[in-house]
């Protein structure tokens, strides 16, 4: 965990692709059990919310959990931007496959979608927050694209792009 420590140091923003759903939850219960400030899970496939609510995961007093639809996503990311304005905290969606899916009604989701992570992202900045975007993810042909869609994925330099895997039960982060 202490590369990925000097990792967000160094950025806002944390593109994370996976490819098992229970890694994924690996990784965000090391995230949870790393750090003491906030952290609000922005849970769109609700796979963590039903490991957190069975107490697989053990509860903290620092984690608040945010179940987003297309209805209440602009509200949800509004009191997300107050509630760390002022105070350094971690904020990670889950995932951007829900997240496409939640509003795909939206002729321009894709454009929607982009705008809102990058203004989210820049009012980050302010605190110092960290933000988690985690993507069930493949490459094809040289780009990152959403499994099963297979939707691109917007990829700048200003974000941290990391793959997590298991090996032999032992989680495994590397930067790409």
């Amino acid at each position: 965990m202490e590369s990925l420590n000097n990792i967000m140091n160094e950025k806002t923003t944390n593109l994370v692709f996976y490819h098992n759903p229970y890694t994924k939850i690996k990784f965000v219960n090391e995230i949870t059990n790393s750090y003491k400030i906030p952290i609000f899970y922005v849970d769109f496939d609700l796979l963590f919310s039903g490991y957190y609510q069975s107490q697989l995961i053990s509860e903290k007093p620092n984690i608040e959990i945010l179940q987003p639809s297309e209805r209440n996503l602009l509200q949800i990311v509004l009191e997300l931007i107050k509630k760390t304005e002022s105070r350094k905290s971690i904020i990670v969606f889950d995932s951007l496959n829900g997240l496409y899916a939640s509003i795909k009604e939206n002729p321009d989701s894709g454009r929607f979608i982009e705008s809102l992570l990058m203004f989210l992202a820049s009012n980050l900045k302010f605190s110092k927050s960290s933000f988690f975007i985690l993507s069930l993810a493949e490459k094809k042909e040289a780009e990152w694209v959403l499994s099963p869609t297979k939707r691109h994925i917007l990829e700048n330099e200003n974000v941290n792009r990391l793959q997590i895997e298991e090996d032999n039960e032992n989680l495994q982060i590397q930067i790409l």
